[in-house]
Formats: C-alpha cells, sequence, structure tokens
C-alpha cells in the first residue's frame, strides 16, 4: 500500500471504525494526514454495541454486552480513552470518570442443565487474579496448541481435586447399593483421569494398546461415577470425556506441529470433531458445550439442532474464556454500552479533531476505471441540520452521564418525518440530499467499516470485480438475533433468586441467555414509587433468512411480531427458573415489571424493551466451518485506497465479538499508517 496522506473516510461508526479512527488519530496525526472523517447513518455510534436512552432514562441495548477478561486490545483501548478523556478535571459532574467505574468485575457464571424433565441451574465462581485487563505492559501473540493442552490438563486436575475437598459433611445420598466413599470416589476419577490424559498426551498413544487404555480409563471413571443418578457426576465425567477428546485430537491432528496451529481444523464443526476424537455423543449436549455454542450463535440458521462453529476457533475461544482472563472471566458495564464505551470514544476523538458526519447513509461505493481504487462514495443526507447548527452534538445527559437518546435530538436538526427510521435499511427514504463524495476532494482513503449483513449492499461493484469479495460475502455467515430487558419493582431475593450478577446460559430456546444486570440501574432515572430494583437482559439467535425476495416493511414487521409474541409466551411459561416468587398459578406476574401500568401480557411487554435484530448491519457474524479462509483481512480489499474492519474479517480473533471489532480496527489502521498487521496488538489471536 502506498505512502497514506490527505483524508481519511471512515464508513461506519461502530466499534471497528472508531478503533480505527483511535488509532488514526493518536499524537501528530495531522502530519500525516489532513482530516479523518467518520460518517455515520442516524445520530448514534457503536453500530451493534450502540445504546441508548428510553423512558425514565432506562437504558436500552440491542442485546446482551459482556466483555471477556481476555479482551485485551478492547480493555486497552477504553482504559487509554478514560485516561485521555481526564473526566475528573473536564468532567468532574459526570458520575464515571475511570475505566474501572465503567466495568466491573464479573465472577459468577451458570449453565442451565436438563435432568429428566426438570431444568438446574449450575452455578459456579471463577476466582479472580491479580492481573488487569489492557494493561500498559501487555504484548501480543499467538495461542499455541501446547499452552491450550498444559493448561487443560490442569483445568481437569484442578476440577477432581476441587470435588474431593468440597465434601459435604453428614450423609450423602445415593442410589448406589455399594455406595463407595466420596474421597475414595474421587481419588478413583483423579487416577483415572491422570491415566487417560498420559495415555492421550503422548503422541505415540493413539494407535494399538495406548488406546485401548484410553478407554478403559473413561470406563473407569464413569463406573466410579453415579452418571445416571446424580447431575454433578455426570457434568464430571463429560468433562473429562470433552478435555480427553480435545487433548487427543490436537495430537491426533498434529496441531502441536502444524504451523497453521488451531486453523487446520477449522473446516469441521466442534461438536463433529470431538466425536471423532472419541468424546461420548453426550458431550455434545453437555451445559459447557451448548454455553459455549450459545457465547457465539453457532447454530445454523439459528436452528439448535443445526450447531455450527469451526472447531479452531471453538477450542481458541474455550482457552481465551477459560484460561487468559485477567482479573475475573466476565466484566459487566455498570451502564449501558453506548453510554461507558462509545460516548467517551466519541468524545476523546472529537478531542483530537476527528469530524463526525451523522445522517450520512453509505449506498453505493464505485470503483474507478480501471478498479484499482474506491472513486466516489454515494451517500444519503438523512436531514439537514437546524440554522446556526454546525455540527450535531449526539449526546445528552442523564444522571450527569453523558449519553445517546433514543431519537435525535429535535433542536439540532429541522423538522420532518420519518426519523424512527433512520436507522434502519427497511424503512422509508426521505433523504433531504444525494451526496456523492470524491477520490482527492473529499477523500484519499477509505475504512469500510460496516456490517458484514450491509456489505452485499453498498460494495456491489467490488463482489462483482473481484472473486475474493464473492466468496467472503456467500461463504461467511451471519444471523438475526433478538432480545428483551424486563425492570422488576422487587429484588431478586424477593423474586426467589439469590446469586446477584450471575450470566446463565444453555437455557431454553429461543432466549437461552440470561444476564442479572441490576449494577446499572443507579444510572436510569425512574420515578420513586415506580423504581426497579431487578433488571434482567435475555438474549438468542432469531431465524431470520437473508437475503430475502419478501417485501421489506413485511419482513421487518412479520419477524417484529413473532419476537414479541415469542418473548411474551417466554416470559409467562419459562422465567420460574430465575424467578420462581414471579411465577402464579396463570403465569408470570405482569403486575411487578415497572412502567407496566396495569397491562398484562404483550400489553405489558410493549412497555419494555424488545430489540428484533434483523437489519443487515445488525445481524451477527458467525463462525460457521469452511468460513475463516474467506475471510479478507483488514490490509486485504484488493484495492489501492480501501481497507475493512469489522468482525466479519480476519483479524486472528475470527468470531463476532467487540475484541474482534477492536482488533480489526486497528490493523486497519496499521495497514494505512503503512505499519505491520500486529503492530501493537494485544493478547492471543491465531496464526
Amino acid at each position: 500500500m502506498t505512502r497514506p496522506g490527505g483524508k481519511v473516510a471512515i464508513i461506519g461508526g461502530g466499534m471497528a471504525g472508531l478503533s480505527a479512527a483511535w488509532r488514526l488519530s493518536e499524537p501528530s496525526w495531522r502530519e500525516r494526514f489532513d482530516s479523518i472523517t467518520v460518517y455515520q447513518r442516524g445520530w448514534r455510534l457503536g453500530g451493534k454495541g450502540a445504546s441508548s436512552r428510553g423512558d425514565n432514562g432506562r437504558i436500552e441495548e440491542h442485546g446482551l454486552h459482556i466483555w471477556l477478561g481476555s479482551y485485551e486490545n478492547a480493555f486497552a483501548l477504553l482504559r487509554e480513552c478514560y485516561a485521555e478523556l481526564d473526566r475528573a478535571t473536564t468532567d468532574p459532574a459526570a458520575p464515571i470518570h475511570t475505566w474501572d467505574q465503567a466495568m466491573i468485575p464479573a465472577d459468577n457464571l451458570g449453565l442451565a442443565d436438563q435432568w429428566g424433565s426438570d431444568w438446574l441451574t449450575w452455578l459456579g465462581t471463577f476466582s479472580r487474579n491479580d492481573c488487569l485487563p489492557g494493561d500498559p505492559n501487555g504484548n501480543g501473540r499467538e495461542m499455541t496448541a501446547v499452552g491450550f493442552v498444559r493448561r487443560a490438563l490442569q483445568l481437569v486436575l484442578d476440577f477432581t481435586d476441587s470435588q474431593r475437598e468440597a465434601i459435604p459433611l453428614g450423609l450423602t445420598l445415593t442410589a448406589s447399593p455399594h455406595p463407595a466413599s466420596a474421597i475414595g470416589l474421587m481419588e478413583t476419577v483423579r487416577r483415572a483421569t491422570v491415566a487417560a490424559l498420559f495415555s492421550v498426551s503422548n503422541p505415540g498413544a493413539l494407535d494399538g494398546t495406548p488406546a485401548v487404555l484410553l478407554e478403559q480409563a473413561l470406563d473407569a471413571i464413569r463406573g466410579a461415577l453415579e452418571y445416571e443418578h446424580r447431575p454433578d457426576h455426570k457434568r464430571a465425567w463429560l468433562l473429562i470425556s470433552l478435555v480427553t477428546a480435545v487433548i487427543r485430537g490436537i495430537v491426533a491432528d498434529n496441531l502441536v506441529t502444524d504451523p497453521r496451529g488451531f486453523r487446520a481444523i477449522n473446516d469441521e464443526d466442534f461438536g463433529q470433531w470431538i466425536l471423532r476424537h472419541g468424546g461420548h455423543p453426550d458431550v455434545l449436549d453437555f451445559p459447557l458445550v451448548r454455553g459455549v455454542y450459545d457465547l457465539v450463535f453457532g447454530y445454523e440458521e439459528a436452528d439448535p439442532d443445526r450447531p455450527a462453529v469451526a472447531a479452531g476457533l471453538m477450542i481458541f475461544l474455550i482457552g481465551l474464556v477459560l484460561f487468559e482472563y485477567k482479573g475475573a472471566i466476565f466484566w459487566k458495564m455498570t451502564a449501558g454500552m453506548g453510554d461507558i464505551v462509545i460516548a467517551p470514544l466519541y468524545q476523546a476523538l472529537r478531542g483530537r479533531g476527528v469530524e463526525f458526519e451523522f445522517f450520512h447513509r453509505l449506498d453505493t461505493l464505485h470503483l474507478d476505471a480501471r478498479h484499482q481504487t474506491v472513486d466516489a462514495i454515494a451517500m444519503g443526507r438523512q436531514v439537514r441540520l437546524a440554522k446556526g447548527v454546525d455540527h450535531y452534538q449526539p449526546l445528552t445527559t442523564v444522571r450527569g452521564l453523558p449519553v445517546f437518546p433514543n431519537a435525535p435530538l429535535a433542536d439540532q436538526i429541522e423538522a420532518k418525518s420519518g426519523l424512527d427510521a433512520l436507522e434502519s435499511h427497511f424503512g422509508e427514504r426521505t433523504d433531504v440530499e444525494a451526496r456523492v463524495l470524491r477520490r482527492g476532494v473529499d477523500f484519499d482513503h477509505v475504512v469500510l467499516a460496516v456490517s458484514l449483513g450491509m456489505v452485499p449492499i453498498v460494495a456491489q461493484e467490488m463482489i462483482a470485480d473481484r472473486p475474493e469479495w464473492q466468496e467472503m460475502t456467500s461463504r461467511v455467515r451471519t444471523v438475526a438475533t433478538q432480545a428483551f430487558q424486563l425492570w422488576l419493582r422487587p429484588d431478586e431475593a424477593a423474586l426467589g433468586w439469590h446469586e446477584p450478577g450471575v450470566t446463565i446460559s444453555a437455557y431454553l430456546r429461543p432466549f437461552e441467555t440470561w444476564a442479572s444486570m441490576p449494577q446499572t440501574l443507579w444510572a436510569e432515572d425512574w420515578p420513586d414509587d415506580d423504581g426497579p430494583s431487578t433488571v434482567a437482559y435475555f438474549c438468542g439467535s432469531l431465524y431470520a433468512p437473508w437475503p430475502t425476495t419478501e417485501d421489506a416493511l413485511n419482513y421487518s414487521r412479520r419477524h417484529t411480531q413473532s419476537v414479541h409474541a415469542e418473548a411474551t409466551k417466554y416470559i409467562d411459561r419459562h422465567l420460574g427458573l430465575y424467578f420462581p416468587n414471579a411465577v402464579t398459578e396463570q403465569g408470570f406476574a405482569w403486575h411487578l415489571l415497572s412502567g407496566v401500568n396495569g397491562q398484562r401480557g404483550a400489553s405489558a411487554l410493549a412497555t419494555q424493551h424488545v430489540s428484533v435484530n434483523i437489519d443487515p448491519s445488525d445481524r451477527y457474524v458467525q463462525s460457521v466451518p469452511g468460513s475463516d479462509n474467506y475471510r479478507l483481512r483488514p490490509d486485504e480489499s484488493g484495492y489501492d485506497n480501501l481497507v475493512l474492519a469489522g468482525d466479519w474479517t480476519d483479524s486472528g480473533m475470527n468470531a463476532g465479538c467487540i475484541e474482534a471489532a477492536v482488533m480489526s480496527g486497528l490493523e486497519a489502521a496499521n495497514a494505512l499508517l503503512g505499519r505491520g498487521r500486529h503492530h501493537r496488538i494485544r493478547g492471543f489471536w491465531l496464526p
């Protein structure tokens, strides 16, 4: 790529675009560039991470956003942002001044486990460590198969130790006619586990007698446990079977020596790979496995009977989640993501001199006659700014915290109809102007930071011109998602739940994940007589095929109605697992909701927040088997003045998450700056 200079146009204000802007605008950036401008549809930044404030200042998210303690690049960016913003000096009235006031550790997580006709919750607490994510002294490196095996071995041994040390005093109930002592049982499990793992970790142990010894060791473990009668014993054995199969597969498939590392098995689904390497079939329904699939919405067309996640990526993600977290395994936001991540980034970037053009919808990227560069960018200007307003200022405040509202700020724009459709691909277009940006006049370099679902719409010339673009947009899949939030007046203990702050997945669909989020309530502005003490976030994937030949308005209306109906049914039938005291013989006690005004069922749900994420820009990027090879790196657009940014690129963290978006944005900036791809990229990545 030629030496950068001139004007940079960043198309899309999600985390990838903002991360690119952050690196490009570092000190002395004006010596290299004339301007950096972010163009954004509608009035909010954040993309799939955008949030806003609705009635009573309540936080309204696209879905559930929780950061892993291994998100090194995202945390580093956030820490740099808050340090530079220095709110203690510049905005002392703001209630959040520092990154560790914005994000707090979350140690408790759980999985739903079906036992017969009942559902149980399997809760766990991951111990904190003395590290902090995004530490300035952190570095970047590849995650290796050797490192994973070492940590996985230790995980199983630690698990058996914890079971032995957690033997309860008093009566032990068992269905066995000859119960073993608990200490002896767990010692048997430990010895058999060591034998199994020793045999499987030897490269020569995959044929003949050692393989037989492995099967015998696993049979001994299962025989020592009351697999059919105790859910905790079944979980223990399935964990051992899972980890043993993973280690066996790593050795058998030569991942230790293969230069591709985990990528070598990305053409195969994780579950099928586990079975191929001796995992018990029950492992596929193990809550831990289902929970990780849920984490990445890893099902073809949102069908739970069609799990599909690349095996190498899944192992990589499991390693990140379990072995590489800093401080805590999860970190939760103390307000909305738009409040504590996106708004501070906007403020800091504006302070650096980065420009923002809101209400600019990208329509088409046009190539030059030689098909070497982006020559023009066609956009729709959605509104006109009010007389005397030069730049739209998108933030307002709730309880002193700068936030994005859920509608454009009317005093800064000229009145017009259709404002509620400005952020929707399906809404009626009532643009005030067609605007065309010209190369050499309005921009010299382009960062394409839109969502993957929008690429076939705005980059048709690239797809027609280059087969790698066509393959990327057809092979890398997306899925729609759905979410709702409930605010309840009683606290969780009164509702029957006694593990505050927990996040649970692998429950019934279509809203298989729930998060307790009471740490955000302080930031809302409810009246005293109707204020909530509990807020619950639910989310899941949604079957909504795209592209479609269906009329756009009908497509949107049909899925919106369906999600509301399914959410109403789900609340009425399935919330008893979490909130047993909120369930009556007639179903859910709708009167417990804040803001419900005496309504029930669908009418009551309409007073809460439901997010139907079917817009092409809102669809989640999946990591289906075989798709990894078709992702383009941020520097692989094939055009001289275009780089790519988004969690759909090959960033080394090829999953739909904030960390992948940040890494991609930083790598796109590195390409424009003439630096190596992994310059100042932190944490772990796939080679």
